[in-house]
């Protein structure tokens, strides 16, 4: 089973939509777990995985987001993103990496590329507006 957390206590937000349930990935345990703690205040359902295999084993078709870095270990972000259609995953993909988007990953590939560092409210702004185009559910009664 994935390793999932839920942010607070309820399945669903008090205006009766479901949160964004969001897969980080990313081989930096501090950002990572950050990035959770972020996600938990919005009350979304997060997975985590710490290398690219554990990215695509975490993802079906329940994921709304995927929030991809571009170097981890077994596979790379660039490596996923070409595996993504032989899994479930039907949602949006945003990549935070150190490094700027080229010909290997860039915007073309996926539907947000950012650079590190990131903050809480730019990130959480980021997959409001990702969760928003993407999803078509109103996020922004997640309060």
């Amino acid at each position: 089973a994935p390793d999932e957390h839920r942010g607070g206590n309820s399945d669903t937000t008090p205006g009766g939509s479901n949160p964004a349930t969001v897969v980080v990935a990313d081989d930096d345990d501090a950002f990572r777990e950050s990035l959770l703690i972020w996600l938990s205040d919005k009350q979304c359902t997060t997975r985590e995985a710490s290398n690219g295999v554990e990215a695509l084993d975490n993802l079906d078709d329940a994921v709304d987001i995927l929030v991809l870095d571009r170097e981890m270990p077994k596979l790379s972000g660039p490596e996923v993103v070409e595996r993504l259609s032989e899994t479930p995953f039907s949602g949006s993909t945003i990549v935070l990496s150190a490094n700027r988007p080229d010909a290997c990953l860039d915007e073309d590939d996926v539907e947000t590329y950012v650079q590190k560092p990131i903050n809480r409210e730019n990130f959480l702004n980021l997959v409001e507006q990702t969760f928003a185009d993407f999803v078509l559910l109103p996020f922004s009664t997640i309060v």
